[in-house]
């Protein structure tokens, strides 16, 4: 529903209310409004110079909301329709487009709360079924078909998995992922990081791939080197990194026991059957990323994970393969 509520108003404004009627208002807009942009102004002037005892003034909040989302300012239309519903519960159109407008947004429980709470005449409860239905089935298709990513550590998934194209699993999937993310490897002994590795490679589909996220133990020792091991690198969420911290653990966290510089970590994911590793350096960060695939990629693939797992800001990725 995006029409405006001119053909259907009849509310009559209070009469301390200052400036034109609401009907007035509308009869201006259509009159004389020369842009979207007029329009807007003229529906947020007049609400701004009446008073909440304005009967009409629900309504004049639902058509700016519909002017803003029509001019692109999703946002600003959101709070719009917040404001009519505020003073107006029971003015269903305005839930069934705040709904919209959150799905569209990426928060579709925003939006099945908004119709689920939506106060509704009989007449309107067909629409804002309708609306909830057809939210529920696409989001039932999209955790069919969204792309698996295995989480073989304790940490959270980073942000490029966080969105609807993928769906987390634990370690106890049974069943082959498209990807698999760690950044726990430098946690294992040494000598059991081959057979973590290769656990990883069983657990992915032909095509997939892992993301592997750990300290750069040769920026590590160059810190250490030149005598500043306690240097802030970054600000984390349990607090300041310095480099001993990625050596010997950070505030209780288990200390590594094992640790990896970028040839080191691309011979590693080759030995274990990768068919290609690309591995990334962020000196700033004294941190590694890697990623590692089942099968050789094309030039095209590499282009794809590059631009959508690969941190901005670091050296140029290097490209790892089997000898010969």
């Amino acid at each position: 529903m995006s029409e405006t509520l001119s053909d259907r108003l009849a509310d009559r404004p209070a009469s301390a209310a200052p400036g034109p009627s609401f009907m007035d208002l509308l009869g201006e807009i259509e009159q004389y409004a020369a842009s979207p942009g007029d329009t807007i102004a003229r529906y947020q002037d007049w609400i701004g110079r009446n008073s909440l005892a304005s009967l009409a003034l629900y309504a004049a909040h639902f058509n700016l909301g519909v002017e803003l989302s029509a001019a692109g300012d999703k946002a600003g239309a959101t709070d719009a329709y917040r404001q009519a519903l505020a003073l107006r519960p029971g003015f269903y159109p305005a839930a069934i487009n705040l709904g919209t407008l959150l799905e569209a947004a990426g928060q579709p429980d925003a939006a099945l709360a908004t119709w689920q709470q939506a106060l509704q005449p009989d007449e309107a409860r067909a629409e804002l079924l309708a609306c909830r239905t057809a939210l529920a089935e696409t989001l039932r298709l999209r955790q069919e078909t969204a792309a698996t990513v295995l989480n073989a550590g304790d940490e959270p998934l980073p942000p490029v998995f966080r969105t609807a194209d993928w769906r987390e699993v634990r370690v106890d999937a049974d069943t082959t992922v498209d990807a698999v993310y760690t950044s726990g490897l430098a946690l294992h002994p040494t000598q059991d990081v081959p057979s973590a590795l290769q656990g990883m490679l069983r657990a992915l589909k032909p095509a997939g791939f892992a993301l592997i996220v750990l300290p750069d133990l040769q920026e590590v020792a160059r810190h250490i080197a030149e005598g500043r091991p306690a240097d802030l690198l970054y600000m984390a969420p349990e607090g300041p990194v310095a480099p001993l911290d990625l050596l010997y653990g950070h505030r209780g966290a288990p200390p590594p026991r094992t640790g990896f510089t970028s040839g080191t970590l691309a011979a590693a994911l080759i030995k274990a059957g990768f068919a290609a590793a690309m591995v990334l350096r962020e000196p700033p960060l004294c941190r590694l990323t890697a990623v590692a695939f089942r099968t050789r990629p094309d030039a095209a693939e590499l282009g794809r994970v590059q631009t959508r797992m690969l941190p901005d800001g670091g050296t140029a990725a290097v490209l790892f393969t089997p000898a010969g």
